[in-house]
């Protein structure tokens, strides 16, 4: 599985690692939303308290792995349908704290 690593105190929108249409193909053949993959939220928002780079798992296809992210200590914020992103991405900015200056990431 490939990882993703979210450097120490940034947040991230993992919008586009979320496979909410992750059998997109069998729902072509079929034309049932069921074969669609299910997340009660329509995008997440991920933040990194710690003072360690983390690798997340992604890309994201089930709640279980969701789960195994917050594990890791990482700060998740759920948005749901209508819910702005800049609103969101600040949510999780003020819980994550202030970002140190870096002279690199890595």
């Amino acid at each position: 599985m490939c990882k993703f690593i979210l450097a120490a105190k940034k947040v991230q929108n993992m919008g586009g690692y979320i496979v909410e249409n992750h059998f997109w193909h069998l729902e072509k053949q079929t034309g049932s939303p069921e074969d669609r993959a299910k997340f009660p939220f329509r995008d997440l928002v991920v933040g990194n308290p710690t003072d360690e780079n983390i690798k997340l798992p992604v890309p994201i296809y089930t709640m279980e792995e969701v789960e195994k992210i917050k594990e890791l200590g990482i700060i998740t914020y759920e948005m749901q349908e209508g819910e702005s992103l800049a609103e969101a991405l600040q949510k999780v900015r003020d819980q994550v704290g202030e970002e140190p200056e870096r002279t690199h990431y890595w």
